[in-house]
């Protein structure tokens, strides 16, 4: 009875675990059994860092910043001029933002005649936008906002 317990709760687990957590290039010892078992799995979580992810977890934590790169993504680039009219914003507030966003490697700018462009470069940002509009949509279709 213990190891069907066992098998259903790393069934469970192993799913969530091994393909978001797990490095790639570290090959897991399965015991032969094709799958590796909760302590190895467990030994995986533990030596994953996770540090540049906490950053952009930081970074994106402000509803500003958050506002400036769903904005970038859904316009492809924009300069701060319109980012603070869009906003409501003071140009200084915005550009302290738009630093602080840069700075942990999330945008990017480049310059277009007298104007820098602002554009969102970091994947893990792209898809933490994505993932709130996608769960934003689906509470709408089911009438829970």
């Amino acid at each position: 009875m213990g190891h069907t317990n066992e098998q259903s709760d790393r069934e469970e687990f192993r799913p969530r675990v091994k393909e978001f957590l797990l490095d790639p290039d570290r090959r897991i010892d399965d015991g032969g059994q094709g799958e590796p078992s909760k302590d190895d799995l467990f030994d995986a979580i533990k030596k994953k860092e996770f540090s540049r992810e906490a950053e952009i977890f930081k970074a994106l934590g402000h509803p500003i910043r958050l506002k400036i790169v769903y904005g970038l993504l859904k316009v492809g680039g924009c300069n701060v001029k319109n980012m603070q009219e869009c906003l409501g914003l003071h140009q200084a507030t915005v550009s302290q933002h738009l630093i602080h966003l840069k700075t942990r490697g999330i945008i990017q700018s480049y310059r277009q005649g007298l104007e820098m462009v602002y554009t969102v470069t970091d994947s893990w940002a792209k898809c933490i936008v994505d993932n709130i509009e996608k769960n934003s949509i689906k509470a709408l279709d089911n009438g829970s906002e």
